[in-house]
Parts: C-alpha cells; sequence; structure tokens
C-alpha cells in the first residue's frame, strides 16, 4: 500500500453532472484483500488481488455474501506491484504495472486462461513484457514521475494502459499487443484529468470507459468516456466527463482510496476501495477495504430498448434473410457506426461509415434474434430488435 498524503482543509466536493445513479456501498471486503487494487466480475463472482507486498495470488469473493470463497496462485508470476484486471472472451490479464518510484524495468501484464482459472487453484500465466516507448529516465523518483500506471483495459485487440501521473496529474495512453512477447508500449493519446488514475474498465455492450482515482486533495472522482468518440486509438480526442463521488461516499469520502472499477452487466459497475489508516491532527482516521455499487442512468444496456421511442426510425424487413434496410423520416439524422448484439448484449459486429442505402449485410449470422443499434454523430442512440431466418 502507498502512502497517501491527505490535505484535510475541510471537506470541499467538486460538483458536476453526473450520469451515475443507485450509488451505494455494496459490502466491506474480506481482510485478506485490505489493499484490492484490481477488480473483475465472472462466472457470478467478484475477482481481487493486492498490490504490492502480497503473494502472486487472485482472490475469489462471492458477489452476494462478500465472503471469500477461493485464492487462486500464478504458480510462474511475482507480486511485485499488481494494479489492475482486464479480460477478453478467453483470457484474464493481470497488470504487475504500478512503478511508483519510476525505475522499474520489469513491467509486465500476465495473461491466464478463463478455463484454467475456472477449473483450477494454481495456473500458469502467459508473460507480456513492455516498457515505455518515452521513458528515458529510469533513477527514482517516487511519486515524483509519470511512468507509473495502476489501469488498463483490453480495447478491440490490444492493451491500454492508462498512466498516474504525479507529476501533472494527466493520464497518458499507452498501446501494446494482447500476445505473450516484449514491447515497447505506444503513446496514443492524453487526458488532462487533473487526477491520478488508479483503475480502468471498458464495457464492451455499451462501447465506453469509466476510469477511476482521486485528486491532489483526495477526493474520489471517476471519468467517463462516451461512445462518441472519433475513430481510432485517441480516446481522450473528443473529450471526456469528470465525476465527483465524495457526496455519494459520504462523510469519509476524502482519503477513500478508490483503486479497482469492473462492469457487471446492464450499465451496473463495481468501484473498489482499499484500506488507509492516516493520523491527522493526533487523530486517528481508518477507512476499511469496501466495495461499492453504481448504475450509469445513460447506459443504453439492451434490455432497456423500447421501440416505441425510435418511431422516426425504422428497421426492414423483419424478420430478415440477407440485408436490414433503414427507413428514417429525418433525412439530417447523421448515423456513423451500427453494432449488433446477441440477445445476451455480446457484440457481434461492428460497421463504421457505410453507405446504409445499400443496407446491411447479416446473412452470415445464424438464424435467431439479435438487436441492432445505430449510433448518431449527435450522441444519440436507438436499439431496435431483427430476427434473422
Amino acid at each position: 500500500m502507498k502512502q497517501l498524503l491527505l490535505l484535510f482543509t475541510g471537506l470541499i466536493y467538486l460538483s458536476s453532472f453526473s450520469q451515475i445513479s443507485d450509488f451505494k456501498i455494496k459490502f466491506d471486503l474480506p481482510n485478506e484483500v485490505a489493499e484490492t487494487s484490481g477488480l473483475l466480475f465472472l462466472n457470478g463472482k467478484i475477482i481481487t488481488h493486492n498490490d504490492s507486498g502480497d503473494s502472486a495470488n487472485l482472490y475469489e469473493i462471492d458477489s452476494l455474501t462478500g465472503n471469500l470463497t477461493r485464492t487462486i496462485i500464478i504458480s510462474n508470476a511475482t507480486n511485485i506491484d499488481w494494479e489492475d484486471l482486464s479480460e477478453d472472451d478467453t483470457h484474464i490479464y493481470i497488470g504487475d504495472i504500478g512503478n511508483n518510484s519510476g525505475n522499474r524495468i520489469d513491467l509486465k501484464i500476465y495473461k491466464i486462461l478463463k478455463t484454467d482459472y475456472l477449473t483450477e487453484n494454481a495456473i500458469t500465466a502467459e508473460v507480456i513484457n513492455f516498457s515505455y516507448e518515452d521513458q528515458t529516465d529510469f533513477t527514482t523518483k517516487v511519486n515524483a514521475n509519470n511512468f507509473d500506471a495502476e489501469a488498463f483495459v483490453i480495447y478491440q485487440d490490444s492493451i491500454l494502459i492508462f498512466t498516474k501521473n504525479w507529476t501533472n496529474f494527466k493520464t497518458n495512453v499507452y498501446k501494446i499487443p494482447k500476445i505473450a512477447g516484449t514491447y515497447s508500449a505506444e503513446k496514443i493519446s492524453t487526458g488532462n484529468v487533473q487526477l491520478l488514475i488508479t483503475g480502468a474498465t471498458y464495457n464492451l455492450t455499451d462501447d465506453i470507459f469509466f476510469l477511476c482515482g482521486y485528486d491532489s486533495t483526495a477526493n474520489p472522482f471517476l471519468v467517463f468516456i462516451d461512445n462518441n468518440r472519433t475513430s481510432g486509438s485517441n480516446i481522450f480526442d473528443s473529450g471526456y466527463q469528470r465525476i465527483s463521488i465524495a457526496s455519494e461516499i459520504g462523510q469519509d469520502a476524502q482519503g477513500s482510496q478508490v483503486e479497482g472499477i469492473t462492469n457487471f452487466g446492464n450499465g451496473k459497475y463495481y468501484l473498489s476501495r482499499e484500506f488507509v489508516s492516516t493520523i491527522q491532527g493526533g487523530v486517528t482516521f481508518n477507512f476499511p477495504q469496501r466495495l461499492y455499487e453504481f448504475s450509469d442512468s445513460q447506459s443504453n444496456t439492451l434490455v432497456a430498448v423500447k421501440e416505441e421511442d425510435s418511431i422516426d426510425f425504422k428497421i426492414y424487413p423483419n424478420p430478415v434473410n440477407s440485408k436490414i434496410y433503414i427507413k428514417k423520416t429525418n433525412s439530417e439524422l447523421p448515423l456513423f457506426k451500427v453494432k449488433i448484439f446477441s440477445v445476451i448484449g455480446k457484440e457481434i459486429n461492428k460497421t463504421e461509415i457505410i453507405d446504409y442505402s445499400k443496407g446491411i449485410d447479416i446473412s452470415h449470422l445464424k438464424n435467431g434474434t439479435y438487436f441492432i443499434r445505430f449510433y448518431f454523430k449527435d450522441r444519440q442512440t436507438i436499439t431496435k430488435r431483427f430476427v434473422k431466418f
């Protein structure tokens, strides 16, 4: 656990427009994960780990009771400074990416098969090694460098790493492949978030990012990056939203070291806070390790679709065999992206910048029910249900 300097100058909360709702305490986490850092939700269970100082363990927690149910050992790994978790369809990724001294030359991400995780308690990982393409100085600068990182996500076919910039409170985004090997991480984006970023999650269904972190006075925040982004990897290019969650956490918000964040379906998220104890003015403040839950009230989750909301936008034919066509009364409504999802919310494919007058080919899909979501340049989305035969 890293030392956190708390500036108790009064509880001053920054207000901002928020799309989050139903923010609440889920439960206090077990003592075994007092330094909870990354979060993941898999097979109805919460997965987390400690940062530095622990063995190379993942901890599985029952999402209903908060009880520790299983400890999984990564047998060929070392926990130097584990900071985050992510996943794709087949693998779990563990980020040994913490670098608050700025001097590490052994940054890596461990990659384990989900099938191994679900069936074994001791797992061997593949290893993805990397260094930052623009780091040339490896002298020790504790909490005074821009090459620390505590957050990453799997995005498309790559790993995106979000730095925790101690000197300017920005976050830089670096990109590496998600295949085992050794890489030079390419810098692809920068966000002037004015926060220390500590966790990240990418919601594939809604195509959005949430980051978590805290500001210079130790107040907790979220960062929201929506799906109306310019194409490409520069995810901050189209803007972002800072969301203070100090008032949601309550009277012990200032000093809450939020660490991990993950989506668990239908626009719902978990957020973790690690244990922190500090003495200010002779008074000891303890912040127990805790799991929070909240909803993204602007989520376009498929279960919330209402066909009557889109009376000026129709698809035909339905049922359909080969191509879907669009009928819209507002010809000025600019489309820029289409995604197709299964009935359980899994993205099937995505199409950008096409001639919609030629129809959207769905002939490759198996027979069944699907959702098709249309994205517009004014940030609206419309989702329709169709049947392929």
